[in-house]
């Protein structure tokens, strides 16, 4: 991680901005920026003066010599301290020195002891040759000495010079001496922040071609050199990680920034598994179709232990039951004279089968109203008090005082108790709901006992839904995962905006309620369902008692018209059409749902503040409840925008109200972006793309991967993504939810990414129903065309 942070410093300070070839002063390092400047001024000097005029003084002095024209200003170097010492040779000796070999000369002329084995006179002889070479007038204090600097200079000069030219010495040697010599320091300066070590590095060494190309660019405007001492603060840093090679690569393909964190990953995990190769070479041979069997067969075998639960449920039952018959004939005989009776009562199964009751009958099921119809004298380990948010103490104290243990499940956010009418009559206000839920079992057991939340939602649809409820109402806790549908266009939720919407108020409420647009939009809305989606279930919800009685007549009305669809709206059906006002809705769950809010404005276009329950204590607690009826999707009919909706003049539902048409509006206008901290993922996507499919990184935050080719949907993970989850989970749990959801679902193994990519890809295209791709390649790619192989194994960098 703190290389990472280091590198991404250094890419937004512009580090990976400029490469090897966009400037020579790539890789430059400076103490202080002030150094950094200079360095560029002295640049700039070199190029335009200095060089430049020492190039044209040295080629001038070495064409009045047989010397060949010196390649760099090194070579200069060389001819220029070759003629100063040829100048002072000749200033002692005579041009003739030069035409012969002096080895026998030097040798005579050296110390006794290392003369050999020549002999006196020879010596004496060659000795007097020697003197001859010098020039009249001249003594020369070490002759010996002398003749093996000229020996030196003769081997030099030929090197340079063709056979039999004797040297010849131009005039103005010592001026141009030193301005090379300030050149050369100046050169010299330079290779010093460059880097430049070896011999063929350095400037002076270059040809002089090379000299003044890499001049001009050194002597160049560049944004190199900005924060050039920050940069090499975190360079320095970065040193004892030995990644340069890396940065290399990152500044040769201007990586951005954003990418950065990324790319060491992808390199992270390619040197993790180069290591992994090099202590297991087992890992080759690893193959992906065993893994896959392996976890198929853990699959039925998970499968089947889930299935046979019930089974062995059942064993144990009819065992239980065989038992009892044996251990208490009596009992038995009792029970089967009372079949034959006709109806039993609790009470009468206990009293004449006590025994037996448990294994006929493990388990009861009852209203709170009915639970005083059970015994007293039948016992229970646990009762499960169900909805419990939706009853009083006084109702669930007739079950929780028959168990050792209570455990009590409810919504906290929906449920409210509400009172019990079996006959027709006036409304009669329930009072506050918040209030109300206060009363409820489920908060008073929660005082008292240990609260445990469940969180995740199984259920299959209305993504677009499911989140705004999540985010709105509960506090964004829910766990759920995306529904195909959502991304292949299909939203879970809308909005009507009636802008005819406008009534009188009502003389007892003081509401404009149930206009008549409204009225006539949910009729259409519901026969448009009955004629498209015969076999979905509907309910339409409102905030208005008047609305909901309106909407009935009227649907009812616009029957007659259509007799063919009165099996849909009327026929006996497990969810039945039905038009509920929000209280009366709790319990009951469609498909669909139409939430049609039921008030109106007024002719002049002002929205009153009258929402009926809408508006009092808990009304947000009841639009909760409107906007969870539905399991695929709400279309949600009103005369009222957003914008009509005074903050100042609401209070409770009636502002969750305007909040939630503000989500609904800010939802539909946002923009997703795309997870792209995976890079082997992104290389993945890019190939689907290349196929033809859409694609989208981090789906909605819950999936990794997913891509649509026509009307399939394929989820992606791969095994790395789900290490964290147990394999029931991982294997069957979630890949079933997913298929539920409506994808098709893809299982990927992060060995498989870096082995075969393509072949990943191509599965994944099948999947969707394409047919497998041209082959593009033998090897992954990420970002750019180039494959990396290493030993048998083919991995992208």
């Amino acid at each position: 991680r703190e290389a990472a942070e280091a590198m991404v410093q250094a890419a937004e300070l512009g580090q990976f901005s400029h490469g090897p070839g966009d400037s020579p002063w790539y890789g430059a390092r400076f103490r202080t920026g002030e150094e950094a400047a200079h360095a560029q001024e002295l640049a700039r000097r070199l190029h335009h003066d200095l060089v430049p005029r020492l190039v044209e003084r040295g080629r001038l002095l070495i064409a009045a010599t047989p010397l060949r024209p010196f390649e760099s200003i090194a070579e200069l170097g060389v001819y220029l301290r070759l003629l100063a010492d040829l100048r002072d040779t000749l200033d002692k000796f005579q041009p003739a020195v030069f035409d012969r070999s002096l080895s026998e000369l030097i040798a005579a002329t050296a110390p006794r002891r290392e003369g050999g084995t020549m002999p006196a006179a020879t010596r004496r002889r060659l000795k007097a040759l020697a003197k001859e070479y010098l020039r009249p007038g001249v003594a020369v204090g070490d002759m010996h000495e002398a003749l093996q600097r000229i020996q030196q200079q003769r081997v030099l000069w030929q090197r340079f010079v063709p056979t039999g030219i004797t040297p010849a010495v131009p005039v103005g040697i010592a001026d141009v001496a030193v301005a090379y010599q300030q050149v050369d320091q100046d050169l010299e300066a330079l290779d010093a922040p460059l880097g430049h070590h070896s011999r063929d590095q350095q400037l002076a060494h270059r040809p002089l071609a090379e000299l003044h190309a890499l001049l001009e660019g050194l002597a160049a405007e560049s944004d190199v050199l900005a924060n050039l001492q920050e940069r090499t603060t975190l360079l320095q840093r970065l040193e004892r990680w030995d990644v340069g090679p890396l940065l290399s690569d990152l500044a040769a393909r201007h990586v951005p920034h954003a990418q950065v964190a990324a790319e060491l990953e992808l390199a992270w995990w390619r040197s993790a598994l180069d290591s992994l190769l090099q202590h297991d070479r087992a890992l080759l041979g690893a193959e992906p179709d065993v893994l896959e069997r392996l976890e198929a067969d853990f699959r039925l075998v998970d499968e089947a232990h889930a299935a046979g639960s019930a089974q062995l449920l059942g064993w144990q039952l009819a065992e239980n039951w065989s038992i009892g018959i044996t251990d208490w004939p009596d009992e038995a005989e009792a029970l089967k004279t009372l079949l034959k009776s006709g109806a039993i009562t609790p009470a009468q199964l206990q009293r004449e089968a006590p025994h037996l009751s448990r294994p006929v009958a493990p388990i009861w099921l009852a209203s709170p109203y009915d639970v005083h119809a059970i015994s007293d004298d039948i016992p229970f380990d646990t009762v499960l008090l169900l909805d419990a948010g939706a009853v009083t103490v006084a109702e669930a104290a007739g079950s929780v005082r028959r168990a050792r243990q209570v455990v009590a499940i409810g919504d906290p956010v929906t449920q409210a108790p509400a009172p019990f009418t079996i006959a027709v009559g006036e409304p009669v206000d329930d009072g506050d709901v918040d209030a109300r839920h206060a009363a409820s079992a489920l908060f008073q057991l929660s005082e008292l006992l240990p609260a445990v939340s469940l969180t995740r939602s199984y259920r299959a649809g209305g993504e677009d839904l499911a989140e705004l409820v999540n985010r709105r109402f509960y506090a964004g806790r829910i766990e759920s995962l995306p529904w195909a549908g959502s991304f292949l266009g299909h939203p879970s939720i809308a909005v009507d905006y009636l802008d005819e919407g406008h009534g009188m108020p009502d003389d007892d409420t003081g509401a404009i309620e149930s206009v008549d647009v409204e009225v006539q939009r949910a009729v259409e809305l519901v026969i448009e369902h009955a004629t498209a989606r015969p076999h979905e279930s509907l309910m339409v919800v409102t905030a208005s008692t008047k609305h909901a009685a309106r909407v009935h007549t009227a649907v009812l009305e616009a029957l007659t018209h259509r007799p063919d669809l009165h099996d849909v709206l009327l026929g006996d059906r497990p969810e039945p059409f039905a038009v509920l006002t929000i209280e009366q809705s709790v319990a009951q769950s469609r498909d669909r749902v139409i939430f049609s809010i039921g008030f109106g404005r007024t002719p002049h276009g002002r929205v009153l503040s009258e929402f009926g329950s809408l508006g009092r204590p808990g009304g947000d607690r009841l639009l909760a409840v409107a906007m969870t009826r539905a399991r695929r999707y709400v279309r949600i009919v009103s005369c009222i925008r957003p914008s009509d909706l005074d903050d100042d003049r609401l209070s409770h539902g009636a502002r969750a109200l305007a909040d939630l048409f503000a989500d609904i509006e800010a939802r539909r206008t946002a923009v997703e972006l795309p997870d792209d901290s995976d890079p082997m993922l992104i290389d993945l996507a890019r190939r689907l793309e290349a196929r033809g499919m859409t694609v989208a990184l981090g789906h909605r935050g819950k999936l990794p991967l997913v891509a649509s080719r026509g009307g399939y949907c394929v989820a992606v993970e791969t095994d790395a993504a789900l290490g964290h989850l147990s394999l029931r989970e991982s294997l069957r749990l979630r890949p079933d939810l997913l298929r539920r959801l409506g994808w098709h679902y893809a299982r990927v193994h992060v060995f498989e990414l870096f082995s075969d990519p393509e072949a990943v890809a191509d599965r994944i295209h099948a999947l969707a129903g394409g047919a497998p791709a041209a082959p593009t390649g033998t090897g992954p790619v990420l970002g750019r065309g180039s494959d990396h192989p290493t030993d048998e194994l083919a991995i992208t960098r």
